[in-house]
């Protein structure tokens, strides 16, 4: 029992040191949108190639301390766009529990090329004095997205699902992400390009993207009813190349095109989104368990 606290301990700490860091970025004066703003950069940052650890099922845990950053709209439709930045984060154990930026899950399903399992994140939230367009809209709050996942590694290939539903009195809706995405045939930097597309339900619609009565007369925008459905498309491409046995850079940039009612509503100043961002990490690792060496 000893032996398995320590090796999921830095698991811990890694959680631990990434809710302490969010916390003190909004007692600072940064606003929680901006440190939101980070984590989901970080998130994406971490999935370039080369943070992927070939031998992590082989590692009692990992864990990567680093800097991220970058730039996204305003909120999701929006034409102004900030910057924001902090720590970057992640940590496995055992290749069974993992964290990333601001997600928290577990494989429950481990095979040579199929990994499924269970994930828990922050939810996308909106305030009405992140822009002078949102005045008369009210909050979207904070909450928590409880799901599963379902991830097909064939290199270069990479397939991937996962749904979310939020539990904790924010936008109430649920999402459905779909990827694929390759690897490129270059040695240095490594390279990895994705396409995907979101479906959310009337709940998530209408909190991002529907202006009711209220908010209409509130805010002086038409009445907009938002229905589920294909919410947009995307397309990234992230790079890293290793500083060091243990530094590494990565950076990425996504493509987003609203479709559908979300491109539709009158919340919407322009339908394309971009995010860029940047990050710095120091990795760490356990050696190899006695069970993986026999």
């Amino acid at each position: 029992m000893q032996n398995t606290f320590h090796g999921i301990l830095p698991l811990l700490l890694a959680v631990l040191i990434s809710t302490l860091c969010f916390a003190n970025v909004s007692a600072a004066g940064e606003t929680m949108d901006e440190a939101e703003l980070w984590a989901d950069i970080s998130e994406e940052i971490n999935e370039a190639p080369v943070y992927d650890d070939a031998k992590a099922d082989k590692r009692k845990w990992s864990l990567s301390i680093g800097l991220g950053g970058g730039v996204s709209p305003d909120y999701e439709g929006s034409n102004d766009y900030g910057f924001g930045f902090g720590p970057n984060i992640s940590a496995t154990w055992r290749d069974t529990i993992f964290y990333r930026g601001k997600s928290l899950g577990v494989n429950i399903i481990r095979q040579k090329n199929l990994k499924a399992g269970l994930i828990a994140a922050r939810a996308a939230k909106r305030k009405e004095d992140d822009n002078d367009k949102l005045e008369g809209l009210g909050d979207v709050d904070s909450g928590i997205e409880v799901g599963g996942f379902v991830s097909y590694r064939n290199k270069p290939w990479r397939f991937m699902a996962e749904a979310r539903q939020e539990v904790d009195s924010g936008h109430e809706g649920a999402l459905l992400e779909l990827s694929v995405g390759t690897d490129l045939p270059l040695a240095k930097p490594l390279v990895f390009v994705e396409l995907g597309t979101t479906l959310v339900d009337d709940d998530y619609m209408k909190s991002f993207f529907g202006v009711d009565s209220q908010q209409s007369a509130d805010s002086g925008l038409k009445k907009y009813n938002a229905d589920a459905g294909i919410k947009d498309v995307n397309i990234s491409l992230s790079a890293g190349y290793p500083l060091t046995d243990r530094w590494r850079i990565a950076a990425m940039v996504e493509y987003k095109r609203l479709l559908g009612d979300a491109a539709d509503s009158p919340i919407v100043d322009d339908e394309n989104q971009f995010t860029a961002g940047l990050g710095l990490t120091y990795r760490l690792g356990s050696k190899f368990r006695a069970d993986e060496l026999e």
